[in-house]
């Protein structure tokens, strides 16, 4: 059939086409960090990057219990959820009870909003743009938040790292105060995923250094989590504090957690060099370790972590 349309040969590579990238990029919208609310185990929460917006990262949340709420609920419209710890970020909110914690890009500063409250959000913390957070945990109390906090003030190259609890003002006061980071751990060229034990008296958390990557070699800290003798909080204290598994063998260790019975599960590559299941006893005894596997698979299942 004859057309009037010019052919036009060009160079390989030097075609333009009428469909750019952007265009392309703008319905690629991806899904990331799903959680789902303990306190509040209907309510699923998760970050979805909108390209047309330079990639920005919104939280959203749906009552998947609730016949009548069909609608998905974007909670944070004006920010980016995302954060610049061991710069690939990740672990940039968490939830607990409609409490919901954040990071945000712009000035890596920590905000705290309710899920059903009036959609504004509070900046807590030190409140300093050359500090950066990630791997939240909101302690049940809602006093407090542990996270892993890297210190930029002093240089870029060598940030200090460490475990940290943030203490949560009210939501119904005006803009909260900057208030001082409590320091739970540091003297580790990296820490990741602190998490609470199911009664939140006990916490984990991994920590390696140069030139490690995390995949390399890890240590796999626990210990107890307290408040004082008159239970005063918000000011919570680390006791016993010990490696309970690498440290004085080679070994990665990813993704730990606490049991309901307060049995600490992680991933390690320690006997075939796969990641798999390893737990340890509530005692913490390095030589407690053991296989959760009945015999060793040479399966991952974990992959590296880019992101926390």
């Amino acid at each position: 059939m004859p057309t009037n349309t010019m052919q036009k040969e060009a160079a390989y590579g030097s075609w333009k086409s009428p469909i750019t990238a952007s265009s392309v990029a703008s319905g690629a919208s991806a899904t990331s960090m799903v959680r789902v609310d303990s306190a509040q185990p209907t309510n699923v929460y998760w970050l979805e990057s909108r390209p047309s917006e330079g990639g920005r990262l919104t939280l959203l949340t749906q009552d998947i219990g609730n016949s009548q709420e069909e609608e998905l609920r974007e909670l944070t419209p004006a920010w980016n959820v995302r954060t610049g710890v061991h710069e690939y970020g990740g672990g940039s909110y968490a939830v607990y009870d409609g409490l919901v914690v954040f990071a945000n890009w712009d000035d890596q500063g920590v905000y705290l909003l309710r899920k059903d409250g009036d959609g504004k959000a509070k900046r807590i913390g030190e409140q300093n743009d050359k500090l950066r957070y990630a791997g939240f945990v909101v302690h049940p109390s809602k006093r407090f938040v542990v996270c892993v906090r890297e210190d930029h003030r002093e240089s870029d190259i060598a940030a200090v790292a460490a475990v940290v609890a943030i203490p949560l003002p009210s939501l119904d006061e005006g803009a909260a105060a900057a208030t001082e980071d409590i320091v739970l751990f540091e003297g580790a060229d990296f820490v990741s995923s602190p998490v609470l034990s199911a009664h939140n008296d006990e916490i984990a958390f991994i920590a390696w250094n140069h030139p490690n990557m995390s995949w390399d070699e890890t240590a796999l800290y626990r210990a107890g989590l307290t408040f004082g003798e008159d239970g005063a909080l918000p000011e919570p204290k680390l006791k016993d504090l010990c490696v309970v598994a690498g440290g004085e063998m080679r070994e990665s260790i990813y993704q730990p957690r606490f049991d309901s019975d307060g049995v600490l599960h992680f991933l390690s590559d320690r006997v075939t060099g796969f990641w798999s299941p390893h737990r340890i006893d509530k005692q913490g005894a390095a030589s407690a370790v053991v296989s959760s596997l009945r015999e060793p698979i040479l399966a991952e299942f974990a992959c590296p972590e880019w992101v926390m």
